[in-house]
């Protein structure tokens, strides 16, 4: 049975972070797919995002997506983003509350578009926004483009549609499902630094 105390409130959340930097950094880690909640005021939209980055200094989770996407729009109206993390094996689950800013054309979005595979690269060259109506089943991304032969000049078309979303976390709530025991606490961040709850689960 899991045991918490106090003190584990103070301990809690750099051990969160660390679980984000290193989840982040490994392809199979169930904590590297997250699903990202967004609103346009009126009804949010949810889907699975590739975690690309975690910065416990910074407080800072950071994904990737077309500047043409409805949670780019959405986020553009409200900032505020909703990141639900799951690992089933460990039965853990985070919900992070994070206000986010956009990062298109700029040094940010240079930065992590030079250390941006060309596989990768090239899911920002379709030439229609994502969520358009197509007449069969397609990426829109132009054959060329698939060869192995493709260059980085060529993928440079998909630069103008890359955008970097740089969410800074200021709430954190943590639930460890257990087979007798649920635990679930909260951290919101204050000028001292992280301010923990124990919840009910």
């Amino acid at each position: 049975m899991n045991t918490y105390t106090t003190s584990d409130l103070e301990t809690l959340p750099a051990r969160l972070w660390s679980e984000l930097e290193r989840a982040a950094a490994e392809p199979a880690n169930p904590l590297r797919t997250p699903v990202l909640g967004t609103s346009n005021l009126f009804e949010c939209s949810m889907r699975v995002v590739v975690l690309r980055r975690a910065d416990a200094a910074k407080r800072q989770l950071i994904a990737y997506s077309d500047a043409r996407a409805q949670k780019v729009h959405q986020l553009k109206l409200c900032e505020q983003a909703h990141w639900l993390f799951y690992d089933p094996a460990r039965r853990a689950q985070l919900r992070i509350s994070a206000g986010t800013m956009i990062h298109q054309n700029d040094a940010i979005a240079r930065e992590h578009w030079q250390a941006l595979p060309l596989a990768g690269r090239r899911n920002y060259c379709a030439n229609l926004p994502p969520g358009t109506d197509i007449h069969a089943p397609g990426d829109a991304i132009a054959p060329e483009l698939k060869l192995p032969s493709v260059t980085k000049k060529q993928l440079e078309v998909g630069y103008e549609n890359f955008a970097v979303l740089v969410a800074t976390v200021d709430q954190i709530d943590w639930l460890q499902l257990g087979d007798e025991t649920h635990v679930r606490a909260v951290f919101n961040w204050t000028a001292a630094g992280w301010s923990g709850l124990w919840l009910v689960p």
